[in-house]
């Protein structure tokens, strides 16, 4: 009778965590959902935490995988087309395009105005729009419905478009042996599917030669109502913005008998998936093992067992990510690099996957496959320990403890990307408050063995497809296909032993330093405590809330690399592994990593070549850890000696092939030109690793942090002073000191003052000429020079846009950097970049040359400049309510004496023609240009 009751109540308990999981989430009243009857979707959602600005997208459940094999690029040729013309904005005089509409507007092309398309879906964005003007919602409204249904696709434009895609595409492959190896694997992955041939930048054969009908066709065939979301948010009314919608969008026509919009299926298989593919510019050997299984209905989405499985897929991929980790902790690493993953099955949404990824150690395939492959299988044998789900849970209850403290701060694109994973994908969308609810209960509720269960579930051994990418080299010898497949099947062959864990210890510091104290307090620069320690570092602290439960610091001083001899820079290049392999104080970087799994916190230490630092960030409750390590990375960064020649053996095997990228031979060649083949600035190679000495590693990174008082730290974040004090005289007044006050050498070179052009030929597997151009000119470094020089590259930007890419069909885009040089011979830096046809170079790179000469002769365009200005000020509203912008300031005041914040929106105001032509005039009257070209051989 006792065991019947006991029968009845698990079974009553069952029925009830079962009833529990059936449950649909309760999701985010906030957003304003709703359909028209045209059966176009909209999401709308007011956040203040932008003022003055709203996102505007329109997402479409529409991709690549829907184009018939004559069709193929058109998806993505489609949304290029989408800026080149449409009912409402015809670019005429009296009818501006979309693109100088939106720039006109604050709106920057390329950066708040875009689009992208994947295989399932495309989707087009005006973010960052200035909306207190109720006439610019309406102009951004018209926009996505022209997008919607009505583009114009134009003869002649659909025709300047073709070189545009073509240089996309040459861009996308040239030196990227990934993109050509993914081409030739998807037909073995995919044998029979759709998917074998889908990816968005098609075939250039059809590219250049489709009609133009065929893009209409596509065009009104799959951009319909039923397919297509509106998504608005920021600072706006959510009852007028609905209004809004309904009245411009519910007159789009839901065309009749509408074509069935197919998610298409991916086989099953019995036997491994095996394809290993050669390319003579891929540097190292990267492989990747699937096991698929079923991807989860859309319907189970709204579910709490859906929310479950999540969470319990992250415990499993956190866990399995910390056993790769340690795996690697061996001299040699078995592999160059070691990851894993729960999710999607490569580029099909309606498969999902356990993926392991690594890369092969070439002097060694079958030990890489044995260790990375065997870590996986040792963890299906065994499972999980207790403590390793322990600190699983911790790490993701950091991050949703996070996200719930910051959920008053989110920006628009949060809610924009919750929004289109519930159209696009069906995922639904919940509030922080109820993510953490659930989390909570998760945490309590999920157990060992259901994690166990779980990842036994997706590690299956079973439907699996390996995927090798390899050099093409001689003397690289890249085994069969049948031979991977067996590496994969001996590995999961073996029986493991249990994974033995090591103790953790409990405290960063046993034995805390002696405090220090504060000397005195100020007022500092902007709006900052300016705070004097008894060893001499002074900080600066401002109290922020812009982020509620973020603690960001940055401790700096003058020296770096500079101060070291020529022979010391490979082992000045060492430091960063210094830091990453050997840990602090009694914890290695594996144990570390494993103590901080619970805590808030990141911090890295870097000595660069004009400065040392160490800087980071944590959440308010785990403050007194960032401190700890600042403390420990200053005084006690842990020796390792096996795991540092870990690191060096894994880069020698990396650098080994690593001219087989033409990338590669390409920034040496701009590296040896630009700097006069300086040996402070020379590429790392395997050669180069015989000449590192860690002791001496180790010891100059002890000289870097050696002397807290020439040290400066600037601390923000929401917390008060008073919280801050104890802190700064336990961990920083106590670091040593010596009171000697140094700065950097001018030792790093600048560009070449002359006047020189280098063209050279390299073989590539698609044709390309790479440019890149230097010009310097003398320039003081103020804020004002700073931003003149930021409006001229801007306004070049524009011209080059218009001129190259969309008139001329040239390239793809035309990339510009500057920067102002503050050393003691100021002067300013213009890089400009591009990739094009070498049949075009000719045709391109005078009009690079012209439209500077243009803007020296007759200065820049009005409207260009009008444009450039009005991003600048909208963008400077939105960045200087981020910690991120006032680190910056105060730091470039601290160490170069320029206040950029000041007065920065009257400078930007008062910004003349004549300001951008003089700048172009210098540009040219120094005669100071480079250019590095590198084009592909011609066939002989």
């Amino acid at each position: 009778m006792l065991m019947n009751k006991r029968i009845i109540n698990a079974l009553v308990l069952l029925l009830l965590v079962t009833g529990a999981m059936a449950q649909n989430v309760t999701t985010d009243n906030i957003f304003r959902i709703g359909k028209l009857k045209n059966g176009l979707t909209y999401y709308i959602r007011h956040n203040a935490k932008e003022k003055g600005i709203a996102d505007f997208y329109i997402a479409q459940r529409v991709g690549s995988i829907l184009e018939e094999p004559n069709q193929r690029g058109l998806a993505h040729f489609l949304e290029h087309m989408a800026f080149n013309g449409s009912k409402n904005f015809k670019n005429t005089p009296t009818s501006p395009s979309i693109v100088h509409w939106c720039e006109a507007h604050g709106i920057k092309f390329g950066t708040n105005l875009n689009a992208y398309t994947s295989i399932d879906e495309t989707v087009y964005n005006v973010s960052s729009v200035p909306v207190k003007q109720e006439s610019t919602i309406d102009s951004t409204l018209l926009i996505l419905h022209d997008w919607s249904h009505y583009l114009d696709l134009e003869d002649k434009e659909i025709d300047k478009e073709r070189g545009v895609i073509h240089e996309e595409w040459r861009t996308r492959r040239a030196g990227m042996a990934s993109q050509r190896l993914m081409e030739e694997a998807l037909p073995i992955i995919y044998r029979g599917t759709k998917y074998e041939d889908c990816l968005p930048i098609g075939k250039m054969e059809i590219v250049d030669n489709f009609p133009y009908k065929a893009l209409r066709d596509y065009y009104h065939k799959w951009y319909r109502p039923d397919l297509q979301a509106i998504i608005v948010v920021g600072d706006i009314d959510v009852d007028k913005m609905e209004q809004k919608i309904q009245s411009v969008f519910s007159a789009i026509p839901m065309p009749e008998n509408a074509a069935h919009r197919e998610y298409f299926p991916v086989n099953d298989n019995d036997k491994m998936i095996v394809a290993s593919l050669k390319d003579s510019e891929q540097p190292i050997m990267l492989v990747t093992l699937y096991m698929k299984h079923e991807a989860t209905p859309d319907a189970e989405k709204s579910t709490v067992k859906y929310q479950r499985d999540g969470y319990i897929d992250d415990l499993v991929s956190y866990m399995i990510g910390e056993r790769l980790n340690e795996m690697q902790d061996k001299n040699p690493k078995p592999c160059l690099s070691a990851s894993a993953r729960l999710g999607q099955f490569l580029i099909s949404r309606t498969k999902d996957a356990f993926v392991l990824s690594f890369g092969a150690r070439q002097e060694d395939v079958k030990g890489s496959f044995d260790a990375a492959v065997g870590t996986i299988e040792q963890i299906r044998q065994h499972g999980f320990t207790p403590s390793e789900l322990t600190r699983a849970k911790a790490f993701r209850q950091k991050v949703i403890d996070r996200q719930y403290n910051e959920r008053n701060d989110r920006r628009n694109a949060y809610y924009v990307r919750r929004a289109k994973q519930n159209f696009l994908d069906n995922e639904p969308i919940t509030t922080e408050a109820y993510d953490k609810q659930l989390d909570d209960q998760f945490f309590n509720e999920v157990t060992l063995d259901e994690v166990n269960a779980a990842m036994r579930k997706a590690i299956t051994n079973k439907n699996q497809v390996l995927v090798v990418y390899a050099p093409d080299k001689a003397g690289v010898n890249v085994p069969s296909d049948a031979q991977f497949e067996q590496m994969v099947l001996d590995a999961q062959a073996k029986t493991y032993p249990k994974y033995v864990e090591k103790k953790l210890d409990d405290k960063l510091i046993e034995t805390l330093p002696k405090k220090g104290r504060i000397k005195s307090e100020k007022a500092g620069l902007h709006g900052t405590t300016e705070i004097t320690l008894s060893n001499g570092v002074k900080v600066y602290f401002k109290k922020t809330d812009y982020q509620k439960d973020v603690v960001t610091l940055n401790f700096f001083a003058e020296g770096g690399s500079s101060l070291y001899p020529v022979k010391d820079l490979i082992n000045t290049q060492f430091i960063s592994a210094a830091v990453k392999e050997g840990g602090v104080g009694h914890f290695g970087a594996t144990e570390l990593n494993k103590f901080l799994a619970g805590k808030t916190v990141r911090i890295n230490a870097v000595v660069g070549n004009e400065t040392q630092s160490i800087s980071g960030n944590s959440s308010i409750k785990d403050i007194r850890t960032l401190f700890e390590l600042t403390y420990l990375y200053f005084t006690n960064l842990r020796r390792d000696d096996q795991a540092f020649q870990s690191e060096l053996n894994r880069m020698r095997s990396f650098l080994t092939n690593r001219e087989a990228s033409p990338n590669v031979s390409y920034n040496d060649s701009i590296a040896a030109i630009v700097y006069g083949n300086s040996p402070r600035v020379q590429p790392l190679k395997a050669a180069s690793l015989d000449k590192v000495s860690y002791d001496r590693v180790l010891e100059i990174y002890k000289e870097r942090f050696s002397n807290a008082s020439n040290f400066k730290m600037i601390i923000m974040g929401n917390i008060d002073i008073a919280q801050l004090r104890p802190l700064l005289e336990q961990y920083i007044a106590s670091l040593p000191s010596t009171g000697k006050k140094e700065t950097f050498a001018k030792t790093y070179p600048d560009v070449r003052n002359c006047n020189e052009t280098h063209r050279f030929e390299k073989k590539m597997k698609t044709p390309l000429a790479r440019v890149t151009v230097f010009y310097t000119w003398d320039e003081p470094y103020t804020a004002k020079a700073d931003l003149e020089l930021d409006v001229f590259k801007r306004v070049l930007s524009i011209a080059y846009t218009d001129s190259v890419r969309e008139e001329k069909g040239g390239v793809y885009g035309v990339k510009l950097q500057q920067s102002l040089n503050a050393t003691s011979n100021p002067h300013a830096l213009l890089k400009i970049a591009f990739d094009t046809d070498p049949d075009k170079y000719n045709m391109v790179m005078p009009i690079i040359t012209k439209q500077i000469e243009h803007i020296a002769n007759k200065g820049p365009e009005a409207v260009s400049l009008q444009k450039v200005k009005e991003y600048l000020l909208k963008q400077y509203d939105q960045s200087s309510v981020t910690n991120d912008y006032w680190l910056y300031v105060i730091y470039n005041q601290l160490r170069h004496g320029v206040d950029f914040d000041k007065d920065y929106k009257a400078i930007v105001r008062n910004i003349t023609a004549a300001d951008i032509q003089r700048i172009a005039r210098n540009l040219i009257k120094s005669n100071r240009r480079i250019e590095v070209t590198m084009q592909s051989e011609k066939e002989k």
